[in-house]
This record gives structure tokens, C-alpha cells and sequence, in this order.
């Protein structure tokens, strides 16, 4: 045998034994798919384009968006935990998807974030409480107020059962011990359609997506659920600053892989996406779009990824929540 063909058999025998050390020198040496589980157009498939391409900046390699809408993401998360561990299939996906569908869905994913690889937050959206312009009420002590005067007597809409529209609402009657009915729409667009008109009276949603109807005049914009002003929105009020000193709430957004990749993959893809969010044009393009880049180790993320699945499960629990 010559020298030349034992190394190569001696290599391949140690990729075997030390989880691929080999395949992971030449990663990525194809295009990765990031697999996202929300259809075209929407603000987190518009996200994933911005970092697949900071991100293919960054690698050498083109990554190809690949939407798999469905089942309230449950479709993709499936997808992704059925790819090959060779970091060549990663996902997008936000706090719904990670930490919150595996405790409603009618057949529950057990344990979800143990059973992805964690590979770094991608950022946070701030979320704020909307309400009619013609309702009046300036302030969130007024519409409190007029909520505690009248239980039961008003709705709000959310993009669905189980989301973060629907979850941080109920987190605020709760702290703010006030009765309003819920009406779930199959997403945040029809909701808000029905909020311009005045057919609910409050919503909790993006930050991005409720300010356009605020700035034409069709929606108010009370408070945000964040611990702290938005930087671009400094005159938006905290719920904190009303007097919930309790109550802090933030969509959030992160990048996972299969379980068990290559430690050396895994490094890679955390210090592209950390680049990539701490580039200045990828930084304007995803506020933009009304997020906020939050860069994180991949033990982080996990370690966060894994609160939040308690927090919102015990939530879920509590209200015997159940996804559409």
C-alpha cells in the first residue's frame, strides 16, 4: 500500500473515531440549506435572506433558502431534525418554533430544544401593544382602565393560538389582572386588518409590523413589552414604565441545526452568523425589518432556547393553550 493511500485510510479512520475532523477541515465545500418555516414574504423568510447572504459571504458558499411552511412550523422542525448532521441543513426559526409549539402542538415534539443543535441567536423583535386609532385612550393606564371598567366587554386579536401575540397578551392580563376576550386569526396580517377597523381593540405584534398603520394614522401605539425603549423608537413607552414592573416580553430569533454536528462545523457556522450581525449593512437592513441582532455563543443560545421552553410551557400549561 502506498504512503499516499494509508493516510487517507488512516484519515478517514480517524473521522470516524473523532466525529469527522476531516469533513469538517473543507466545511463547507457545497451550499448549505437553511430550512425556514414560514412561507415567502414574510419578515422571517426576510430575514433569512439577509443572513444567507452575509452569511454565504462569509463561508465561501451559497446558502439556499428552503421554505417549509406548515403545521405551525412543526413541518421544519422536522425537516431539520431528520437532515444529516454534517451541517449542510440548518434552520431559522423564532420562539414560537423553539420553545413554545412543542407544548401545544397536537402531537408534541418532547424536549425540542435537546434535540436540536444550537447554534446562535440571531436577534430579538421588540413587540408592542397596538389599538385602534379611534379608540379612546392615549396611554396605557387609560386602556387598562377602560378594560377594567368593562370585563369581558372587548376582544383582541392575535396571529394564532399559541403564538407570541397571543401568549404575551395573555401574560398582560394577567399582570395587569384585567378580562378581554381573545380571537385568534390564521396570522398577525388579518388581525390587524381587524384592529384598523375597530373590531378588536388591542393586538401585540412586531414592532415593525404595527408602526407603517401608526405612521398612516390607523393604529396607536401604546407600549412595548421590552425591558427598554427601542433605540430607533425612543418615544414608546415600556410597560415596566407604566407600572408592570413584572412584565417584559420579546419575540426573539435564533439559528439551529441537526443534533450532534461536528464541534469544528458547529464553530464555524456561530462565527459566520456572529460576523455576518455584526456587519453595519446587516445590521440597518434587519432593523429594517424590525429586528434587533443579538449575537451569542451556541452554549448560550441553548442555555436560553431551553429557559424559554419553561417559561412559555408552564404559560401554556397554566392556560390550557392548544395550537389551531
Amino acid at each position: 500500500m502506498h504512503i499516499k493511500q494509508l493516510a487517507f485510510y488512516l484519515a478517514l479512520l480517524g473521522s470516524a473515531i473523532f466525529g469527522n475532523p476531516v469533513l469538517a477541515q473543507d466545511f463547507p465545500n457545497k451550499p448549505i440549506r437553511m430550512v425556514v418555516g414560514f412561507p415567502p414574504g414574510g419578515g422571517i423568510d426576510q430575514l433569512a435572506r439577509v443572513l444567507a447572504e452575509g452569511m454565504s459571504s462569509q463561508l465561501g458558499q451559497n446558502i439556499i433558502v428552503d421554505n417549509k411552511p406548515g403545521a405551525g412550523t412543526a413541518i421544519a422542525s422536522a425537516e431539520i431534525m431528520r437532515a444529516p448532521n454534517d451541517g449542510y441543513t440548518i434552520g431559522l426559526g423564532n420562539v414560537g418554533q423553539f420553545s413554545v409549539l412543542e407544548h401545544i402542538s397536537k402531537q408534541p415534539i418532547v424536549d425540542l430544544p435537546n434535540k436540536l443543535t444550537p447554534i446562535g441567536q440571531v436577534g430579538y423583535a421588540p413587540l408592542a401593544l397596538f389599538v385602534p386609532a379611534s379608540l379612546s385612550v392615549n396611554s396605557t393606564a387609560e386602556y387598562l382602565n377602560l378594560l377594567k371598567s368593562q370585563p369581558n366587554a372587548f376582544s383582541y386579536g392575535s396571529g394564532g393560538n399559541g403564538q407570541i401575540t397571543h401568549l404575551a397578551f395573555e401574560m398582560l392580563k394577567s399582570e395587569a389582572q384585567v378580562k378581554i376576550q381573545h380571537i385568534p386569526y390564521k396570522g398577525s396580517g388579518p388581525a390587524l386588518i381587524d384592529l384598523m377597523a375597530g373590531r378588536v381593540v388591542g393586538m401585540i405584534d412586531a414592532l415593525g409590523a404595527g408602526m407603517p398603520h401608526v405612521k398612516s394614522g390607523k393604529l396607536k401605539v401604546l407600549a412595548l413589552t421590552a425591558a427598554e425603549r427601542a433605540p430607533e423608537f425612543q418615544t414608546i413607552p415600556t410597560f415596566k414604565e407604566a407600572g408592570l414592573k413584572n412584565y417584559v416580553v420579546t419575540g426573539w430569533q435564533g439559528m439551529v441545526a441537526p443534533l450532534n454536528i461536528p464541534t469544528p462545523v458547529l464553530q464555524k457556522l456561530n462565527r459566520a452568523l456572529n460576523e455576518t450581525l455584526n456587519k453595519k449593512e446587516i445590521r440597518e437592513k434587519m432593523i429594517g425589518l424590525g429586528y434587533y441582532p443579538t449575537p451569542t455563543t451556541s452554549q448560550e443560545f441553548g442555555v436560553f432556547m431551553k429557559a424559554e421552553s419553561v417559561r412559555w410551557g408552564a404559560l401554556c400549561k397554566e392556560l390550557n393553550i392548544e395550537a389551531d
